[in-house]
């Protein structure tokens, strides 16, 4: 491989050689995101692919229930389109995104956004590298309230008097709908990270700067390409 400023070049690789796949795992709300779209800018156009672009095509278990009581075993969920889509990408073609329908051209890197790391069967043998975001649970849950309520820029206190009774009606019932959810998915937030976190090649501080996290991500990967 050849590195610049110590880090893999997009377009600098072997003849023939596979993509090197980096997965962002984290609970919801921890900075997967974010993480994500720095560590594409420092690649120079890595190919990125989002879990949440695929809820419609997730594939639950069947019973529930015993998936609960089981521990919730991410092996659990697939995701057949995703896998779809990561293995064209791997075979050098280009994909369309499930949401935008934007153009998602193959890379020398590819970046997986996924809450369950490589613990899902099914892109396990395909991921290089994990990352785990640790956040704690009552900052993810913060900004997952903040980005409902747009505040989530640094001392912004919200416009909330020059909104009409409707777009705050609409507001509330967005975050009264997402605690709902949360209450309901919390055992399983909270096993699944424990369990993606344990398996992650590094884990982060996700109150860390971004600057930092993404810093120590690139300088752990090049670590391990050596």
């Amino acid at each position: 491989r050849v590195f610049i400023s110590g880090y893999p070049m997009q377009d600098e690789k072997a003849p023939g050689s596979r993509a090197y796949v980096l997965v962002v795992a984290g609970s919801v709300g921890s900075g997967k995101s974010t993480i994500t779209a720095e560590l594409a800018k420092a690649w120079g156009g890595a190919a990125v692919l989002s879990f949440d672009h695929y809820g419609n095509d997730v594939e639950w278990p069947d019973d529930m229930g015993k998936w609960a009581r089981e521990g919730y075993d991410p092996r659990g969920i697939r995701v057949p389109k995703m896998k779809e889509d990561l293995l064209c990408l791997l075979r050098g073609e280009e994909i369309r995104d499930p949401i935008n329908g934007s153009t998602i051209k193959a890379a020398k890197t590819i970046i997986i956004e996924e809450p369950s790391g490589r613990e899902r069967e099914e892109i396990r043998d395909e991921v290089d590298f994990v990352v785990y975001i640790d956040t704690p649970q009552d900052v993810c849950v913060m900004r997952m309230i903040e980005r409902v309520l747009d505040t989530s820029e640094e001392g912004h206190q919200g416009n909330f008097q020059e909104q009409s009774k409707e777009e705050l009606a609409e507001q509330l019932e967005a975050i009264a709908l997402w605690m709902t959810q949360y209450r309901q998915r919390r055992e399983m937030y909270l096993q699944v990270s424990q369990r993606v976190r344990q398996g992650a090649d590094l884990v982060v501080n996700g109150l860390d700067p971004v600057e930092l996290i993404t810093a120590q991500i690139l300088e752990e990967v090049k670590r391990k390409m050596k």
